[in-house]
Parts: C-alpha cells; sequence; structure tokens
C-alpha cells in the first residue's frame, strides 16, 4: 500500500477537528492541517493538535482553494511517492470513505482523480441541493460529462497529478469546479464512489455562500464555452449580414447563382468568426502553452475540415431542401459544434502531462 496523506484544509474550526485528525492518524494517514485564517480566537483549537500532524497557518483568511494549494506544495516539497487525499475539516466526511476512496484510487492508473460523491436528497438543507443542482447542470451543459457531486472536497489523486492541481486557477471554492474542469479536457479519468452524506446541525458550520460561491462557480464552468457562443454569434450574425447584402445588391436569390452566393458568404463568415474563436480559445479558454503558430496550424486544419463540411450542408439545405439559408446555417452549426468543441480539447490545445 502506498504513503497516504490527508490533506484537511480548516477555517474557525470547531473541536471537531481534532476527532478527524485523531481517527486519520489511527488509521495509518500522514496528516497535513491548513489553517486558513482563522485568527487567534481559534488558536485554543489549532493548538491541540497532535504532534505528529504537519500545522500549516498564515495570518489572513484567503478561500479555500488557496489553503488547499498551500497544502498541496507542501505535500510536494516534503513527501515522495503517495496517494493525498483532501477532506474537509467539520466532520461531514467520514474518515472511513477516505481510505475507500484512497483504495479506489490505488486500484487505478496515476492519472486518475477518485471523488466522494454524496447523495442529495430531500433531508439535505436547501442550499446545498440547490448549490450542487446548479454546478451539476452547468458542468454538463458545457463539458457534456455528468458528474453527480460536483463540489465535494472528498478527493484523493495519485502523487503524479500534484503539480497540475497547484497550478490550477482559482482561491475559493471555484477551485473545486476548476480542478474537474482542466480534469475533462486534459483526458484525466475521474471516478465517483458514493459516500455517507452527513450534514451537521443542518450544515450550519460551513462557509458556502449559496449565491456569491454558486455564480463564482458558474462563471468559471460558463466561460468554458462562451468563446463558442461568441464565435457561433459572430458566425451566424456575418452570414445573415452577408446574405442580405448580395440578395439586396448582387445577385437575384430566384437564379442558379445564387448557390454561388450562398457558399461563398458562408466561407467569408466563417473565416472571420473561427478568427475570433481561435484567439479567444488560445487566450482565455484553454490558456494554451503551445506555440501560436503549431496552434493555428492545427486550428486551420480542423476549420477548413469544418468549413468543407459546414458549406456543403448549408448548401444542400438552401439550394436542395428550400431552407430559408439563417436557419439552414443554425441548424448546421448547432450539429457542428460538438465535433469541433471536442477536436480542440483533445488535440488543438491540449496540454502536455506533466511527467
Amino acid at each position: 500500500m502506498k504513503l497516504r496523506v490527508a490533506l484537511v484544509p480548516s477555517y474557525e474550526p470547531d473541536f471537531v477537528l481534532l476527532d478527524v485528525v485523531n481517527e486519520l492518524l489511527t488509521n495509518d494517514f500522514n496528516v497535513v492541517v491548513v489553517n486558513d485564517g482563522s485568527g487567534p480566537n481559534y488558536d485554543d483549537v489549532f493548538t491541540r493538535l497532535p504532534s505528529e500532524v504537519h500545522y500549516l497557518a498564515y495570518d489572513t483568511n484567503h478561500g479555500k482553494g488557496y489553503a488547499l494549494k498551500h497544502g498541496l506544495k507542501y505535500i510536494r516539497d516534503n513527501f515522495q511517492d503517495c496517494i493525498v487525499v483532501t477532506l474537509d475539516s467539520d466532520g461531514q466526511h467520514r474518515v472511513s470513505d477516505a481510505v475507500r476512496i484512497c483504495d479506489e484510487c490505488e486500484n487505478h492508473e496515476e492519472n486518475t482523480l477518485v471523488l466522494g460523491s454524496r447523495i442529495f436528497d430531500k433531508k439535505a438543507p436547501f442550499k446545498s441541493r440547490f448549490g450542487n443542482f446548479m454546478a451539476r447542470l452547468s458542468f454538463l451543459i458545457s463539458t457534456r460529462h455528468k458528474i453527480y457531486d460536483t463540489q465535494t472536497g472528498l478527493r484523493a489523486f495519485d502523487y503524479g497529478l500534484l503539480d497540475r492541481m497547484i497550478d490550477i486557477k482559482g482561491d475559493r471554492y471555484e477551485y473545486e469546479m476548476n480542478v474537474l474542469l482542466d480534469a475533462v479536457r486534459n483526458n484525466i479519468s475521474v471516478k465517483e464512489v458514493k459516500i455517507e452524506t452527513i450534514y451537521i446541525d443542518n450544515n450550519a458550520g460551513t462557509h458556502y455562500n449559496p449565491f456569491k460561491d454558486t455564480m463564482r462557480i458558474l462563471f468559471e464552468v460558463l466561460k468554458f464555452s462562451l468563446s463558442s457562443l461568441i464565435g457561433f454569434g459572430v458566425d451566424v450574425g456575418l452570414f445573415a449580414l452577408f446574405t442580405w447584402l448580395a440578395k439586396t445588391y448582387f445577385v437575384d436569390p430566384t437564379t442558379d447563382a445564387w448557390q454561388y452566393w450562398i457558399i461563398g458568404c458562408n466561407i467569408s463568415a466563417r473565416v472571420i468568426s473561427a478568427s475570433v474563436n481561435f484567439t479567444l480559445n488560445y487566450i482565455f479558454v484553454f490558456r494554451s502553452k503551445k506555440k501560436v503558430w503549431k496552434a493555428l496550424l492545427q486550428y486551420a486544419g480542423l476549420a477548413i475540415f469544418i468549413l468543407t463540411i459546414n458549406t456543403s450542408l448549408v448548401w444542400l439545405l438552401v439550394s436542395k431542401a428550400g431552407m430559408y439559408e439563417v436557419l439552414a446555417k443554425i441548424i448546421v452549426e448547432g450539429t457542428m459544434f460538438i465535433v469541433s468543441w471536442i477536436i480542440q480539447r483533445l488535440f488543438v490545445f491540449r496540454k502536455k502531462k506533466k511527467e
């Protein structure tokens, strides 16, 4: 069995933290506790931590994501090949479940993230059900990946993923969502293991803000696909403008020449929108570190492939099926969206795995 390190971020804890830590030690975990700027009023809790605990602290509260990455850096620098498990400090995660997901992690390849997935039934507090539902729905719409509990803090992964976890952006609750987004776009396997759902005093101890933190999470998810939506809007808008100009000033749409103008309008709109989409994806969405000319060549190849199919379908729907040109354009673009997104994510902007 591999060495196991439990990372426990903690902000304004009660004495339940000590119970969690002692049970982790009993189950042969090395334990790292991060005091996320709880202040002097909570020193009585932290000073009672067992001497075996690796205790990290700083004065100002920065958020859960910051605390997790602070602890992960310490683990990277002070431990070798190991399984890392993160869990909350308020007793809402059973140590027995932490053991189970570590076992599951060891049973899979190194490039795997294992989640302790809670079941949200009617007994769960409303803000927990609402927050998880919104995060789960937006994650599914944006990534086409179904993860039931996107907000669970009980997660296990191999030491080889530490550098990637540390580099992921986000200092508060959005960090945990960003981890999942990074995983699905970089072919990291995500496994879910059902765990017991525990709510203490109707989850009164949580620092999760159901509006502010849900909005922060949704923003991170939605920007994952925003560039494609912008590109889609530019493409359809320009196509509508170009076809209107062509019909108004240059060609009679009842003549045979109209089908060639359709092709020209579609190609012109696609070239401009593709340039916009590439720029947004390269800089903001995938934050690619690949040399721009290499990414551009791959993207150009994809764009030509998509353009050929796209233009052919639009031409067929307008010239042969008699469909209104803008409607045909929208139908075709919607059909091609998923193909384009998958190829970009897997090949054009794919980040290299860290050794």
